[in-house]
């Protein structure tokens, strides 16, 4: 069977078809064939070809690309091919959709192409770095051996970071391995332009560009209101081990979820079956008893290969650097994918993670007149009877669907549950030299959170003028219940400061309730829904306009009965319509170098915070602006991007101190005024020069308050706690020469001063610039064992992450520390 078509301008008509020859003995060879001259094979085209069999996505790739390739129909049944969707040159296109199979497409000299096995001569490690350097890279980062990405999913669709008209880092699978970053916390003190500060009860907060991050997160692309809660501020109990990457977004994220709020959003997304089979074994051990094994395995279920698997179980013990403190992990993934037909696959996901712990929250106090206890890093002011446990199951599901050629339908689910039991005291009171005590402060916490999200969107090209244009259109929702109990109350105990008692008797649990400053069971259920859109106009060859808006309801019921004789209230918030535009404009300079700008809208409700005449709060809203330039080189291996960015936020929720609320603070909140954030950001992401894979970013951010009800803050700084200056650093290096089988990793995350204001007394307590040093080496023992030494905070620097008052919450950083882990893949 033949046909005759016109190919990329030719004149000359090539001869397309599918040559399927002899079964003989059980032995059959396929080619599949247009003749295409040799020169032709690294023209670029878009692709963008389901997932499927490996022998079917090859036929339609050559088949649209126009090119030839013959090979034994043996070497690749059962197998399966994500598919390709991108700009890429025909070999390009074959080196993907090849990935991780074990085959590659050899370039003949008439033009054709033979599949062949991947030579097993030569070492291991240069035959990954052969893989590293000819691989296009896509979405999935686990195993392509880089710091960058191919495409970022935290928008709708899969677009380069070139492509996307805002500032998006990608933490891949190899970064979140090389640095053994193992929780969200982790994640986020490593990544560019993030500020990661502690709260008091063990969680942490985010902040971008100057604004905290408040429960922006992403499963998968689909939105849900996890974090934004006192018991673990923006932070919760996610282990890494099952997730592929951890797309962070900075600037206004209302595309994401219409109340998207000014900083930014998160996007996890999980690892899925794998199509070959493959297990990886990873033990670590390492200061202060921290040991960690974590088994990851996978393949296809079937024949065909239509149905994948992914089982990935991870345990950690560990005490820490401070007195009495531990914890221990329990994570359990499975998930299958399954091709229910050539267009259409159905994928699920469950999780399960158990945390066990013996924290040590609070962090320590100061002298009355601000200045440091200069205690040692160890001490621990809590009791040895703190208690935190979290359970959460969280189950995914999505369904994708092939429309045609050009369209594609996306469905998707999350749900989960998280239970947490918390019982704690720690330190709380300024220091009076001579007594050297502080009072205890103790919380009692019986917290239950179920989350539910849907996002669906089609997603697809049409022509027109010319050009190629792409359209997004969907809807998300979710649902948030909250039912809580908490208490807060003083302990009759002091602490000595200089000699802790870890042995103050625990208190039973109807003390807190019977002497309660605040507290009490609270029960809330927000609700989110809207519809969005998103067209990509191709205006001309280099020009490229994005336009997008989303429609947006919100609505949050909550119940608060206290405990310490304060009535019962009820807060209700409703917005009904509420309009989130963006707008973008990409200009293509050269193959290379893309400039753009953007423009979003902010818009976050904040009617569950009360004024002190018990009105609800007005929202959050303003404009964010930012005008940049972005490259790619090396087929998108390396990444960098540039951009200066300005905020204007009016209205948001600050608390007033001089009041008193029933609060989970105590106090009363108020619509802040004006407030703006500018400022400038550098990255770079991959392969720098062969062999070096690198990701650094560096942010220059100044907050300014505009407008404030107390106008005495007019003028100064609006977010003291985010440095002007910082630096995000981590390279590997895989030597060359007899010493191939190492690699060496070093990376450094520096910042400048910053400060927190005293409630007490309005002057600054400040914390000085510092700079920490981490490095790493690696060893590859064969092709199934390697092993790597990680050490941080080599020069043991001694300071403070974060600054807390004179009361209570100035953490120390970790002292040096170090950990070997043992890794077998197979």
């Amino acid at each position: 069977m033949s046909a005759v078509y016109k190919w990329c301008g030719l004149a000359k008509a090539v001869k397309v078809g599918l040559l399927a020859a002899t079964t003989a003995g059980g032995w059959s060879s396929v080619t599949l064939a247009a003749q295409v001259p040799a020169q032709q094979h690294s023209t670029v085209r878009s692709f963008d070809i389901a997932a499927g069999s490996l022998t079917e996505v090859l036929s339609r790739f050559a088949s649209a690309a126009g090119a030839a390739i013959s090979f034994d129909a043996r070497d690749t049944d059962g197998l399966h091919s994500p598919g390709i969707k991108g700009t890429f040159g025909v070999s390009e296109g074959f080196a993907r959709i090849l990935g991780g199979s074990g085959l590659q497409a050899e370039p003949q000299a008439n033009g054709t192409f033979v599949l062949r096995a991947v030579p097993a001569t030569g070492s291991a490690l240069e035959l990954g770095a052969t893989t590293v350097n000819a691989q296009v890279l896509g979405a999935t980062t686990e195993n392509s051996g880089s710091y960058t990405t191919g495409a970022v999913t935290i928008g709708k669709g899969e677009h380069s970071l070139k492509e996307t008209p805002q500032s998006v880092t990608v933490m891949t699978r190899k970064m979140l391995d090389d640095q053994n970053l193992n929780t969200i916390d982790q994640v986020m003190e490593k990544t560019p332009g993030i500020t990661v500060y502690d709260s008091t009860m063990g969680g942490k907060y985010f902040y971008s560009r100057g604004f905290r991050m408040s429960g922006q997160y992403q499963y998968d692309g689909v939105p849900l209101d996890m974090g934004n809660l006192y018991v673990q501020a923006d932070s919760f109990s996610s282990d890494m081990a099952y997730y592929d990457r951890v797309e962070v977004l900075r600037g206004a994220a209302g595309m994401m979820k219409g109340s998207g709020g000014t900083a930014g959003g998160v996007n996890f997304v999980r690892k899925r079956g794998l199509a070959v089979a493959h297990t990886d074994i990873t033990l670590s051990g390492g200061s202060w008893d921290n040991y960690r094994g974590q088994v990851d395995t996978g393949g296809p279920l079937n024949a065909s290969g239509s149905l994948r698997g992914r089982a990935v179980i991870a345990e950690q013990s560990r005490h820490y650097f401070v007195d009495d403190a531990s914890r221990k992990d329990q994570v359990y993934y499975g998930a299958l994918d399954l091709d229910v037909s050539p267009d259409t696959t159905l994928g699920l996901g469950i999780a399960y993670e158990d945390v066990d712990a013996n924290p040590c929250w609070g962090g320590l106090p100061r002298y009355k007149d601000r200045s440091d206890l200069k205690l040692s890093r160890s001490t621990c002011l809590d009791p040895s009877w703190n208690t935190w446990r979290s359970k959460r199951t969280t189950v995914f599901s999505d369904l994708t669907h092939q429309l045609n050629d050009d369209w594609k339908l996306k469905v998707a689910s999350v749900y989960t549950k998280n239970t947490q039991a918390i019982k704690y005291a720690f330190a709380s009171g300024a220091v009076t030299p001579g007594t050297n005590t502080t009072g205890m402060l103790g919380s009692l916490y019986d917290y239950d959170q179920v989350d539910y999200g849907l996002d669906a969107y089609i997603d697809g090209k049409f022509a027109a003028f010319g050009q190629q244009h792409e359209l997004v259109l969907g809807m998300n929702a979710s649902r948030a219940n909250k039912d809580d109990f908490y208490s807060v109350a003083f302990l009759p105990q002091r602490q000595d400061v200089f000699n802790p008692d870890k042995s103050i008797p625990e208190p039973d649990d109807s003390y807190f309730i019977e002497n309660s400053s605040r507290g009490g069971p609270v029960k809330s259920v927000t609700k989110q829904k809207g519809v969005y859109s998103t067209l990509r106009l191709k205006l001309a060859d280099p020009l490229t306009v994005v336009v997008g808006g989303r429609v947006s309801w919100y609505s949050s019921d909550t119940d608060y009965d206290f405990l310490n004789a304060v009535p019962s209230q009820h807060s209700s918030t409703r917005e009904t319509g509420q309009v989130t535009p963006f707008a973008g404009v990409l200009l293509d300079l050269n193959d290379n170098l893309t400039a753009y700008a953007s423009y979003s809208d902010i818009f976050t409700p904040q009617g569950n915070y009360r004024s002190e005449d018990g009105s609800a709060l007005k929202p959050l809203v303003g404009q964010s602006y930012e005008l940049g330039i972005k490259g790619a080189w090396f087929d998108g291996r390396l990444n960098s991007a540039f951009n200066l960015f300005r905020t204007i936020q009016k209205d948001q929720a600050q608390t007033d101190y001089n009041s008193s609320c029933p609060s989970s603070d105590g106090y009363c909140y108020v619509n802040a005024g004006k407030v703006r954030a500018q400022g400038f950001e550098a990255e770079i992401s991959g392969e720098v020069i062969e062999r070096l894979q690198l990701l650094a970013g560096y942010t220059y951010t100044q907050t300014k308050t505009l407008d404030d009800i107390d106008t005495t803050l007019n003028g100064a700084a609006f977010n003291s706690y985010v440095p002007r200056h910082v630096l995000r650093m981590w390279g590997e290096y895989a030597l060359t020469g007899a010493l191939e089988r190492f690699t060496l990793g070093a990376g450094v995350n520096a910042q400048s001063d910053n400060y927190r204001v005293s409630p007490s007394s309005g002057e600054k307590i400040s914390q000085s610039g510092y700079a920490i040093w981490n490095g790493r080496i690696g060893y590859r023992i064969d092709d199934t064992w390697s092993v790597a030494l990680n050490g941080n905070n080599l020069f043991d620097k001694r300071y403070y992450t974060t600054i807390g008052t004179e009361t209570f919450g100035n953490y120390y950083g970790e002292p040096r520390n170090f950990m070997v882990s043992l890794k077998a893949s197979f």
